[in-house]
């Protein structure tokens, strides 16, 4: 994990600038993947620091002014805090950093829930969808979705071949036969890509609700609060909805998926909203055939230098291998209308 220490005179003046008091301790937290964060207790309280890499400062100023319209909505979200000048940002030394809370509650992964709270879980991001369609202006109800081909993922894949077998590290070697897997497994699938057309329905969407981004309180199972609002924007929501299922109840080392607690989830957010079982299997298909063109953490390693997601390449590989062995079993958990038993 780079190391993003935050040295005293700069937490002091983070500190100063936003109003929260001497600073006695600040630590950075060890989760997270693209913005460094910290812990900073100062003689005021808790408060969590984020330094903005990933959005410019101008967007997460724009969502900061959604999130309290979503607290009224009894959405838990952490509240920005203000600077002395009255923005939500605060720009120093060609850095940007925001400030909230510190809110209670832990990051839990999907096989922590009982099957109450995986219903829990979609029921909150049925609600999340109304709230957001409820304070934000209106949406296009269908959006245009052009899948990457076959020749654009081959040639994606080949490129970073090359780049692996100029290079001779460890994560080297597991990219060659990675990439090699997806090869084939194009060969075998090429036949199954998504058409390029309109999805729907269409709205305003959270765009990342994986586990860091989620905090829960273990002795109730209920969300404290949904966490990193950079990602809002308009998508289908059978997507959101298929992508955070398959993230929270993936096993990453083996790439299974709980089907169990997917059908929970998907039944928790049907009621709360409709959406068609047609609509979620397209969605899936979408959603596995991003994962096999998907490169995203190769061009991250190869031309930004950056390893931080090094990782998501081969738990993705993962998933992507045992989802498709299981295509049918995992439809039939995506579409849940009951509450397994």
């Amino acid at each position: 994990m780079p190391d993003h220490t935050l040295a005293a005179p700069l937490a002091g003046c983070i500190a100063e600038r936003f109003g929260l008091g001497r600073v006695l301790s600040c630590q950075q937290i060890p989760q997270g993947l693209m913005n460094p964060n910290w812990r900073m207790t100062t003689t005021t309280g808790s408060y969590a620091i984020k330094q903005l890499h990933d959005r410019p400062a101008e967007t997460v100023r724009d969502v900061h002014q959604v999130l309290p319209r979503l607290a009224e909505h009894g959405i838990p979200v952490p509240l920005p805090r203000t600077t002395t000048q009255g923005d939500t940002v605060l720009g120093l030394n060609g850095q940007w950093y925001s400030a909230s809370d510190w809110l209670p509650g832990t990051h839990l992964h999907g096989h922590d829930l009982t099957m109450t709270a995986c219903a829990q879980l979609g029921e909150l991001i049925g609600r999340l969808h109304d709230a957001l369609a409820s304070v934000l202006p209106e949406a296009p109800e269908r959006l245009l979705d052009r899948p990457t081909g076959v020749g654009e993922a081959r040639a994606r894949l080949e490129n970073y071949a090359r780049a692996a077998s100029s290079a001779g590290d460890n994560f080297d070697e597991l990219a060659r036969r990675e990439i090699r897997q997806r090869h084939a497994l194009l060969d075998r699938v090429a036949d199954r890509q998504p058409p390029a057309g309109e999805i729907g329905p269409a709205g305003w969407t959270h765009g990342d609700l994986q586990p860091l981004n989620i905090l829960i309180d273990p002795s109730t199972a209920q969300v404290s609060a949904i966490l990193d609002w950079d990602r809002l924007e308009t998508r289908g929501y059978a997507a959101e909805i298929v992508r955070t299922a398959t993230i929270w109840f993936t096993d990453t080392g083996t790439g299974a998926l709980d089907l169990d607690r997917i059908a929970a989830f998907i039944h928790g957010y049907r009621t709360r909203r409709s959406i068609s079982d047609e609509q979620l299997l397209d969605a899936s298909q979408r959603r596995w055939w991003h994962l096999l063109t998907g490169t995203w953490q190769l061009r991250l390693h190869y031309e930004q230098h950056d390893r931080g997601c090094d990782h998501l390449l081969f738990s993705d590989g993962r998933l992507l291998r045992w989802w498709l062995t299981r295509t049918e079993a995992v439809n039939t958990a995506l579409t849940a209308s009951t509450a397994p038993r």
